[in-house]
């Protein structure tokens, strides 16, 4: 099976379900959205279709950009484009498969369920997961699994290398109209891919690492990966078994030839620095004079509105800052004007194992490239609410040695997950729907509405110790608290 040649995308229309290639979604007027069981499978299906279209071409500029998101290709410029990288995107090929290394050797094969993050380990029951979900894969069911294993899960632990950006990085990408128009406008053009990657003209005919094979306890600097070759990096050495007779996909339901396991081993090398990918912000913090950058992640339970600050402002000091995604960085340049959707997803995990799932939309206002600081505000307001609540809620659980009695409750991560959850569609709807040029008067009245919410989380949560006469201190103590964290978030004051 190959990714450039044979229908594998899967899409719906309506209640239309069908597979179409590459070529009809790039050359084409097609209708639908992508279908798969799982959101992470989705997730992943259009960042390899993001991979390979970029593989395939490289505008010239933004302006080219632009018109190839509003034009079909032509089926001769996708077969010019195709011709001399047939042999990597072959699933079967008897040298280079897609993302695999032939000759792995292992003692035995490990079935095809460790592709597929969370449904081999215990927190599956988390997750919802078909019966069955992995137990025979099509091809490109195992072509989007081996993508996403190799750069959004976290490794298979026990030596196994992770991806280019560590374990279980954000994705960031941007929402067009169609499907078509959303792979273009996640695809780098030149003179953005020379920008964020000063390496890039003397990297950019390099072959994927599946292809020219790197040497075992190699050391790699990171700026001598190049684009193609970092968005198609392989961590680990897999190879599939000959696929078995035909039968139905257990995750797609098609029919046709299935995979059912795969060998595995470990390769060990070393990459130094940081590769910008082009779907991932970054983040860095100066320590003894060194500049150490890493990649966002999901590491606790608090909604993704959290983590939007670092995903599309860029700010910085001498001691840290963060930097958006290239794709971002390149938006800013020729959808300013406009409102954006986002496509934002990942897991998070305890080292091999994975906890959660994300894939979630939003939308920015329209002139969000102009005001990071009021996006980074509409966070940094929600987070401090959040705060004085946990604050209060704290100090009415341990009191004050010696003075004040506690409860010795600690109701804080229960009234922090109840306050995220009432302020979820508050978040994404000041985000989406903020009017920028009267900004002040929206912050004031998105804090008045979230002031609202903590006094109300508050007084339920300590409702039922206002009839112990020795709690009375402890909650006029946790009041005043509160008072006091209000008034410095309220510089004009004001009582809750």
């Amino acid at each position: 099976m190959n990714l450039l040649t044979d229908a594998w995308i899967p899409i719906q229309h309506q209640s239309n379900y069908r597979k179409i290639s590459l070529q009809q979604l790039l050359c084409e007027e097609q209708t639908g959205e992508l279908c798969l069981p799982r959101d992470d499978m989705e997730l992943a299906c259009l960042q390899l279709l993001c991979a390979i279209t970029q593989a395939l071409f490289i505008p010239k500029d933004k302006k080219v950009l632009v018109q190839l998101a509003k034009e079909p290709i032509t089926p001769e410029d996708y077969a010019s484009a195709s011709r001399e990288k047939m042999d990597w995107f072959d699933l079967n090929h008897l040298v280079t498969p897609f993302m695999q290394i032939r000759g792995v050797k292992s003692t035995q094969p490990t079935p095809m369920d460790k592709l597929l993050a969370g449904v081999a380990d215990g927190t599956n029951k988390a997750f919802v997961n078909p019966q069955g979900l992995a137990e025979a894969l099509c091809g490109g069911c195992v072509a989007i699994a081996l993508f996403n294993a190799a750069n959004n899960c976290p490794s298979m632990g026990g030596g196994f290398k992770g991806s280019l950006r560590g374990s279980t990085p954000i994705t960031i990408l941007i929402k067009g109209r169609t499907l078509r128009e959303t792979i273009w406008l996640n695809v780098l053009a030149e003179d953005t891919a020379e920008s964020v990657m000063p390496w890039y003209s003397a990297t950019k005919d390099q072959l994927p690492n599946y292809l020219d094979r790197i040497k075992a306890d190699a050391k790699i600097p990171a700026s001598r990966i190049g684009l193609n070759r970092g968005l198609l990096w392989q961590p680990a050495h897999f190879e599939l078994l000959p696929p078995q007779t035909s039968a139905n996909c257990s995750c797609c339901g098609c029919y046709g030839p299935v995979y059912n396991g795969f060998n595995k081993a470990k390769f060990n090398y070393t990459v130094e620095g940081v590769w910008p990918h082009p779907l991932s912000s970054r983040t860095f913090a100066v320590k003894k004079g060194e500049r150490e950058e890493k990649f966002p992640s999901f590491t606790t339970t608090a909604p993704t509105w959290t983590h939007m600050g670092r995903l599309v402002v860029d700010r910085q000091n001498d001691k840290e800052g963060q930097q958006t995604a290239p794709v971002i960085q390149q938006a800013r340049t020729f959808m300013a004007a406009d409102k954006i959707q986002l496509i934002i997803g990942g897991y998070r995990n305890n080292q091999a194992t994975v906890l959660e799932r994300r894939h979630e939309l939003f939308s920015l206002a329209q002139g969000w490239a102009e005001h990071g600081d009021v996006i980074q505000q509409i966070i940094s307001s929600g987070l401090a609410y959040k705060t004085a609540l946990r604050k209060s809620l704290y100090l009415f659980a341990v009191g004050i040695k010696d003075k004040v009695n506690g409860s010795g409750v600690n109701l804080c991560d229960p009234v922090e997950a109840v306050y995220y959850q009432q302020t979820e569609n508050l978040m994404h709807n000041s985000l989406a729907a903020i009017k920028f040029e009267a900004s002040q008067d929206e912050l004031q009245l998105l804090n008045k509405q979230l002031k609202a919410i903590v006094i109300d989380l508050f007084n339920k949560a300590t409702e039922s110790y206002r009839q112990e006469p020795k709690m009375l201190k402890a909650l006029a103590l946790a009041r005043r608290s509160l008072h006091k964290s209000f008034k410095e978030l309220e510089p004009e004051g004001g009582n809750p």
